[in-house]
């Protein structure tokens, strides 16, 4: 049978069938794997962070001289080394520095580069462990952010260019940090077996733990806040799982751990257990560490009275100041770590949080702006986490579909912002050498002074002569720079713990050359023939007798040329020869940016002064060149200027007095250095003699 065909009839218009007009569907491009995108980057990155960070460290490094609390470290090293003396003192606060700068003076001698590069490697060193720290926490990207933020903290840089035990008291702190972590939070790779790893623990690293820990301690008494840490954390963690009710989930290690803890925290924080548990360790430990590691509630509570936010203020300036305008990003990225894993954050809160608020209101005596560089680390990762949200947030909610190179130029914003938010000028100043005495580096950062005691020492050297005596305000110095073992210590008060006030020291006529005392240091001077005293800004400060300063500038000449900076004062005596010339002060001002006044000297004027026609200030100054540099204030009031000098010697001048500036009695007389003066070739001026009298 034949099939029928599908041709329309003739005469039909042939249709074309409808067809839908539709755009090529175009495909939609996978979102970016970012970790896996940016896994070859990291280490080369980390690795230029820490030539970048190693070499801010370590330039210039020997051009500073020595700060006084370095010698701590220094001699004892280097008198073990020579054989000339023990390594233990009472001094001796992080032994372990010590330790470590034994082979390093053995090997190369006990000089400035060599005593401050372990510092150096332990600030280089903390960079990488940032980053690893960073990394456990949250991820790659976090660590890395943190490290550079490491890298150019201006603070971190500082202080790992000293001697001194806080560079590598922030490496073990941060490595014992991190020991607990692998120990007490061990990640799940394998199903779960035993004991152990039902519970997340790790007994390699638990068995670290106490080593990392001891090490830590010996760099500095300040790891006993690690514990407070601990104990914060183990409770967060222990509510949250209680009230969620996963106790039983892996997670009653923070219920052991909180509840063994919980009882330290009580003795600690709680008055009366506290107290009760000092009088019962007291014949145990020594007084300075008992009074040390309890509060002393009652004193705590007049400073809640009258300078409540006193050391607060003293580390929030310092977090305001090297984190710049990274200071409010850290805080938020407080809060955005428990967004982004709420147990890391709860460890970023514990360890950061928790040390900032017992230092700022609990162990606030004394505070010291480099008291919180074991903790200061976490606040850089709290930065990393920040940079990290906004960079989560725009990936996955605005533009999951970036490309590469937008995904690449976001990633890298973060450390471009670090570098140009760094204190450069400053961190310049450090690695070229450029300031080397006074206040090389903001007071937010370190409040010391540095002194030039090479060439006050290089000239002391040069006129010294067999059997000269040495005293000095540190005598270390003049001991490590000259060589010399006999060095007096120029002191005469000390703080009283008990008192918590500063005392003068007794007088001992029956022993043998001291400063120690007024009356020692005079009977000392009286029967040497021939004697050198170097003093740095602690002949003018609470230390210092008024009656031995003011009996110095009376009977030991000057020597200005001795220090180029006036950092160091140069005094000398030999009894064979006359006393100085009408000398009852040295001021010396202008030469060092720091020191522009001098103290508050305090001079008694009788009622018959008054009574005279006339009152006139006699001075005796050196190197003054224009009638705007150099003034006296009285009583904090009114000034007068003084004239310039004609010649380079010492001249005595004559000024007119208004009566009214000055009053019967106790008067305050200070010099001071104008800082705005017109011009001053031979850089700052000094002052040997001033007296007011009648006519």
């Amino acid at each position: 049978m034949a099939k029928k065909s599908k041709l329309p009839a003739p005469g039909k218009k042939i249709i074309p069938p409808k067809t839908e007009n539709k755009a090529p569907k175009t495909a939609v491009l996978p979102a970016v794997d970012w970790q896996q995108a940016t896994r070859r980057w990291v280490l080369p990155a980390l690795a230029g962070l820490m030539i970048a960070g190693f070499l801010l460290r370590v330039l210039h490094l020997s051009d500073l001289s020595l700060w006084m609390d370095e010698y701590v470290h220094v001699m004892r090293a280097k008198n073990v080394v020579e054989g000339d003396g023990p390594l233990l003192t009472n001094d001796n606060n992080g032994i372990l520095l010590t330790l470590i700068l034994l082979p390093f003076f053995t090997l190369f001698g006990p000089n400035v580069f060599w005593a401050r590069f372990p510092s150096v490697l332990f600030g280089v060193a903390t960079i990488y462990l940032v980053y690893r720290l960073g990394t456990r926490l949250f991820n790659r990207y976090v660590g890395l952010v943190a490290a550079g933020g490491a890298t150019f903290s201006l603070y971190l840089i500082f202080w790992s260019r000293m001697c001194r035990n806080y560079a590598i008291l922030g490496f073990f702190y941060l490595l014992l940090g991190l020991v607990f972590l692998h120990a007490w939070e061990k990640k799940q790779e394998t199903p779960a077996a035993g004991w152990w790893e039902r519970n997340g623990l790790s007994r390699k690293y638990l068995l670290w733990l106490p080593v990392v820990g001891i090490l830590s301690f010996l760099s500095h008494q300040l790891t006993f806040f690690f514990v407070f840490s601990v104990a914060v954390y183990a409770i967060i963690v222990a509510v949250k799982a209680l009230w969620e009710g996963t106790e039983k989930q892996g997670n009653q290690k923070y219920l052991w751990l909180a509840g063994g803890l919980l009882p330290f925290l009580l003795i600690i924080l709680v008055p009366p257990l506290g107290d009760l548990v000092r009088k019962i360790l007291q014949p145990f430990l020594l007084s300075d560490i008992a009074d040390w590691a309890f509060p002393d509630w009652e004193r705590l509570a007049g400073w809640f009275e009258t300078k409540p936010l006193e050391a607060f203020n003293l580390y929030n300036d310092l977090l305001l100041y090297d984190l710049n305008w990274l200071y409010w990003p850290a805080l938020a990225g407080l809060l955005a770590a428990f967004w982004l894993n709420p147990r890391s954050g709860a460890w970023l809160l514990a360890a950061f949080v928790v040390p900032f608020l017992l230092l700022s209101f609990v162990f606030r005596e004394p505070f010291l702006n480099r008291y919180l560089i074991f903790a200061y680390p976490y606040i850089l990762i709290s930065v990393g986490v920040f940079f990290y949200a906004i960079w989560k947030w725009l990936s996955e909610k605005i533009a999951p579909q970036m490309s590469l190179t937008t995904g690449y130029a976001l990633l890298c914003i973060p450390f471009v912002l670090l570098f140009l938010n760094a204190r450069r000028t400053s961190m310049a100043d450090l690695a070229l050498g450029r300031v080397l005495t006074g206040h090389v580096i903001d007071t937010r950062v370190s409040s010391w002074s540095f002194t030039n005691w090479k060439n006050a020492c290089d000239f002391v050297d040069k006129k010294r002569q067999p059997g000269d005596m040495l005293m000095s305000t540190v005598p270390t110095a003049v001991s490590y720079y000259l060589e010399q073992d006999k060095v007096l210590w120029f002191r005469q008060a000390y703080y009283d713990t008990g008192s918590k006030s500063y005392k003068l020291n007794t007088p001992n006529p029956n022993a043998g050359p001291s400063a120690a005392s007024f009356e020692d240091l005079v009977r000392t001077v009286q029967q040497t023939p021939r004697g050198w005293l170097m003093a740095d800004y602690y002949l003018d400060n609470i230390f210092t007798d008024e009656r031995a300063l003011l009996w110095v500038y009376q009977n030991m000449h000057y020597y200005p040329e001795a220090s180029g900076d006036g950092s160091v004062m140069v005094f000398g005596w030999d009894n064979s020869k006359p006393k100085p010339e009408r000398q009852n002060l040295v001021v010396e001002l202008g030469q060092d940016e720091d020191k522009v006044e001098s103290k508050e000297y305090h001079m008694t004027l009788p009622e018959s002064l008054f009574t005279q026609n006339e009152i006139n200030l006699t001075v005796r100054t050196q190197g003054i060149d224009s009638n705007r540099e150099a003034l006296v204030l009285f009583n904090g009031q009114n000034a007068v200027w003084l004239p310039p000098n004609n010649g380079p010697g010492v001249e005595e001048q004559v000024i007119p007095l208004d009566r009214k500036w000055i009053k019967p009695g106790s008067n305050a007389i200070q010099v001071i250095y104008e800082t705005k003066r017109p011009s001053d070739p031979r850089k700052g001026f000094r002052t040997y003699f001033l007296s007011i009298t009648g006519k």
